[in-house]
């Protein structure tokens, strides 16, 4: 005599569905954490490679300084390191000229924060401005809340200005380069960065037609 076939009942069913379902909610859990933390090491990583390569081509700029005034869109000299309500603007050497085309090695560049609160550096194709000329312009660094840029002269003090001059610049004025810049910046997710650039002894520029 064959002996009856006993089948699960619905406490069983419910109770195993409910065990399944503690399961499924777990294994959530932790695949929505798993995914977070990569996603929240990514941004991090992403910040800092962005806050060092912001660094670096700062330090790249200053080290590469030259005594080398420029005149504006208006024919008025300007220094060749200057630095005014947080803008600053340098002439510097070392512009790559892969093509070996007939032109300076010199390049006019700027750093300056923008509305959105980003880090422009702005580089003009000839040092010597006419007008309505643009400068190419790159977003370095974002979510920055403030920004303060500072120069050491060389007798070790402090200027939020540069070059701090009165009345007429000479050629003096107009040539002279800090010792270094500081720049302080707070900025999302790393709070306040100070970072101290040396510039170079003062270099002249090769000829003073570049």
């Amino acid at each position: 005599m064959m002996k009856p076939i006993r089948g699960f009942t619905l406490l069983e069913l419910l109770v195993a569905v409910a065990i399944f379902a503690l399961l499924g909610v777990g294994s959530y859990r932790l695949l929505a954490s798993t995914i977070n933390t990569r996603d929240a090491a990514k941004t991090h990583d992403d910040a800092l490679i962005q806050l060092q390569r912001t660094f670096i081509v700062m330090n790249r700029d200053v080290a590469q300084a030259v005594a080398r005034p420029i005149r504006d869109e208006y024919g008025d000299s300007v220094a060749a390191v200057v630095l005014k309500n947080n803008v600053l603007e340098l002439t510097r050497a070392g512009l790559p000229n892969p093509l070996k085309q007939v032109r300076s090695d010199l390049q006019r560049i700027s750093y300056q924060i923008n509305t959105k609160n980003e880090l422009v550096r702005s580089a003009w194709q000839q040092l010597d401005r006419d007008r309505g000329v643009k400068p190419q312009q790159t977003v370095l660094l974002t979510k920055i809340k403030t920004m303060t840029i500072k120069t050491h002269n060389q007798n070790g003090g402090t200027n939020n200005d540069w070059p701090s001059f009165q009345g007429s610049p000479d050629t003096k004025s107009l040539t002279e380069l800090p010792r270094s810049i500081e720049v302080t910046m707070n900025v999302e997710p790393w709070g306040e960065v100070t970072r101290v650039f040396a510039l170079p002894q003062s270099i002249e520029p090769k000829s003073a037609t570049q």
